[in-house]
């Protein structure tokens, strides 16, 4: 028994007759008789009587057409699912994101996602970059978005290396400046992030090596967001990354009293889409990763229209 045997016979069960089932299928009648003819061969008896130009089911019919149903609509499903449309997904697709792109960046791309993929499933955890790296290193989960770290050969990543971002209160004079060094900043209050994070570190150290005093007054868990009422005079300024900038815009809060420049010596700020380097991925999983990609390379133009990429 063939596939396409019970597609004609379910034809024949529900339009009543060959010819409208061959004009259903867009085949002619003859390959239609044949089907139901070598169908009937293969199960050792007839299915239909004829009566009035029309076909009867015997009993027996009803059975195969309840079974045959079920068939075809698990076929369907296989065929969807593993198919080159791949409109149905088996099993999530797992990504694992730092905190600042998993509330924002990432059900974006969802939301785009669904409208060619409105089936698939979709899990997304909200970690720490070092946390990230560690699920896809287990090559269970399917997408990473994080922060670089050292480099791990269970990781395959793609790299986008830029620079942080020097905010200003409008009024302060070296808003005239666009480049602004740690000579500048001497003496002034710094709203930065927890004494931990790579931007503080980082600055400590250029200020250090510049000989110019560094005051961190003002440290929060993301500084980024927290900068736009913290820099609210001449003598307080911030340090933060491209991506806490694009999210400023995002959540479209009120940075009209700040300016945004250049930091010189720079302190380099490197995120990367990562996957699992020996777990081959699904087919729709593939299909995400494009759209992820297309979606940060949307996100880094954002930044650069509104002159704040600065890439390395």
């Amino acid at each position: 028994m063939r596939l396409w045997h019970l597609k004609v016979f379910n034809e024949i069960m529900a339009s009543g007759t060959i010819s409208q089932a061959a004009k259903n299928l867009k085949r002619t009648q003859s390959s239609i008789s044949a089907a139901l003819s070598n169908l009937e061969k293969s199960i050792g008896y007839q299915l239909f009587v004829r009566k009035k130009r029309r076909l009867h089911p015997v009993p027996e019919a009803y059975f195969l057409k309840e079974e045959g149903e079920r068939i075809l609509q698990q076929v369907a499903f296989l065929d969807q699912a593993v198919g080159k449309k791949n409109e149905i997904s088996l099993k999530p697709i797992k990504i694992a994101s730092m905190p600042l792109l998993a509330e924002i960046l990432i059900p974006s791309i969802i939301s785009k996602f669904k409208k060619k993929s409105s089936n698939s499933n979709v899990l997304v955890s909200s970690r720490h970059s070092q946390t990230v790296y560690q699920l896809i290193s287990t090559q269970t989960f399917d997408i990473g978005v994080a922060e670089i770290q050292n480099k791990r050969s269970l990781v395959n990543q793609k790299e986008y290396h830029l620079e942080c971002i020097c905010v200003l209160f409008s009024g302060d004079p070296l808003s005239k400046k666009k480049i602004i060094t740690p000579k500048d900043l001497k003496n002034k209050k710094c709203a930065t992030y927890m004494p931990n994070h790579f931007i503080t570190k980082q600055l400590i150290n250029i200020f250090e090596k510049n000989k110019s005093s560094f005051n961190p007054q003002y440290q929060f868990q993301n500084a980024g967001i927290s900068c736009v009422n913290v820099v609210d005079n001449p003598n307080t300024y911030s340090v933060i990354s491209p991506i806490d900038f694009w999210l400023l815009n995002k959540f479209n809060l009120n940075t009209s009293k700040l300016i945004f420049r250049r930091f010189s010596p720079a302190i380099p700020y490197s995120f990367g889409i990562l996957t699992p380097s020996h777990q081959p991925m699904s087919q729709i999983a593939k299909s995400f990763l494009k759209f992820t990609e297309i979606e940060i390379d949307k996100m880094l133009k954002e930044i650069k229209k509104k002159g704040a990429l600065f890439e390395i």
